[in-house]
C-alpha cells in the first residue's frame, strides 16, 4: 500500500489546501476510493494514474482534476512517487458542480497559485483557483487518430524524464513511426519531442516554484542533461532563468509573459479523457 505524508498548508474560508507526499508503492490490486468532499488535486512533482467511470487519466503538473463529493476512483503510480496539493472549500465546491473533470493548468496559473501560498494571501489563492478553466470534452476518444495521439501522450506523461524511443512509442500505437509522428502533430499541433520537452519544462517549473531543491537536482529529476541544459531551455520557454523564477520579479515576469502554450492546451484534446482498454 502507498504511504502518505500529509501537511496542511492553507486553511481559510474559501480554500483549504493539503500537501500530500506519496511514496508511489501500490498494492497488488487497486481498491475503490471515494472523495469525502469536493476536491481539486494539483500535482507538483511526479505523476499518477487515476481511473474512474469516465476512463483513465494521467495527472501531472500540466493538468489537475476536480471531483465532487462521493466520486469513486482508483489510483495507481506507474511513474513512482509524487507530490500533490489537494484543495477543498467553497471555491472548489463551485468548480465541482459540473461533475468530475480535468482542468488545464497554465504556467501563469501554477505561478499564481504558488504565489498565493508563499504570500499567505487567501484572496489571491482563491482567485487563482476560481479562474481555472475546465478542459473541453473530446468528440470521440475512439476515433483512430485521437486514440493514437492519446496513447503517445499517456506514455510521455508517465515516463517524461526517461529516455524515450520513438520506435517504442509507435509500437504502442500499432502504427509506423512516420504515421505516428504525422498524426501526433496534426492532432496536437506539436512534435512528439517538442511535447516531451514541454512536459519536462513544466515539471521543472512546478518543482522550482513549489520547493527549494537545488537546480541541478531539479534538472536531473526532470530529464535534463545538466543544470545549464535546463537553464537554456527554461529561459527560452519562459523568458526567465530557473533561479529568477524563484524571485518575486521572476514570477511577475512569468505572469506577464506570452509563453503560455504547451501540453495544458495543445495536448488537451487527445489527452483528456482517455478511456482505458
Amino acid at each position: 500500500m502507498p504511504r502518505f505524508r500529509t501537511t496542511r498548508e492553507v486553511a481559510t474560508h474559501d480554500v483549504e489546501a493539503m500537501r500530500v507526499v506519496c511514496d508511489g508503492c501500490d498494492a497488488a490490486r487497486p481498491c475503490d476510493e471515494h472523495a469525502g468532499r469536493a476536491s481539486l488535486w494539483l500535482v507538483t512533482a511526479g505523476a499518477f494514474e487515476l481511473r474512474d467511470a469516465a476512463g483513465r487519466h494521467l495527472l501531472d503538473p500540466t493538468q489537475a482534476i476536480v471531483m465532487p463529493a462521493g466520486h469513486a476512483f482508483q489510483i495507481r503510480h506507474p511513474a513512482g512517487p509524487d507530490v500533490c496539493v489537494a484543495f477543498r472549500g467553497p471555491v472548489v465546491d463551485a468548480l465541482a458542480e459540473r461533475g468530475a473533470h480535468l482542468v488545464a493548468i497554465s504556467p501563469m496559473q501554477i505561478t499564481q497559485i504558488a504565489a498565493g501560498f508563499a504570500d499567505h494571501d487567501e484572496l489571491a489563492l482563491a482567485e487563482a483557483l476560481s479562474q481555472l478553466a475546465p478542459v473541453a470534452s473530446l468528440a470521440s476518444p475512439a476515433a483512430p487518430d485521437r486514440g493514437l495521439s492519446a496513447a503517445v501522450v499517456d506514455a510521455l506523461r508517465a515516463r517524461y524524464a526517461e529516455p524515450t524511443s520513438l520506435h517504442e512509442l509507435a509500437t504502442k500505437t500499432g502504427y509506423s513511426v512516420f504515421h505516428t509522428c504525422r498524426v501526433f502533430r496534426a492532432t496536437t499541433g506539436m512534435t512528439i519531442h517538442g511535447f516531451r520537452r514541454e512536459l519536462r519544462l513544466r515539471h521543472a517549473l512546478a518543482r522550482i516554484l513549489d520547493g527549494d531543491d537545488a537546480l541541478a537536482a531539479v534538472a536531473l529529476a526532470t530529464g535534463f542533461a545538466s543544470q545549464s541544459h535546463l537553464t537554456n531551455l527554461f529561459r527560452a520557454r519562459f523568458g526567465v532563468t530557473p533561479a529568477k523564477a524563484r524571485t518575486r520579479d521572476g514570477q511577475r515576469a512569468l505572469w506577464q509573459g506570452r509563453r503560455g502554450h504547451g501540453p495544458s492546451s495543445a495536448s488537451a484534446r487527445p489527452a483528456t479523457p482517455v478511456t482505458s482498454t
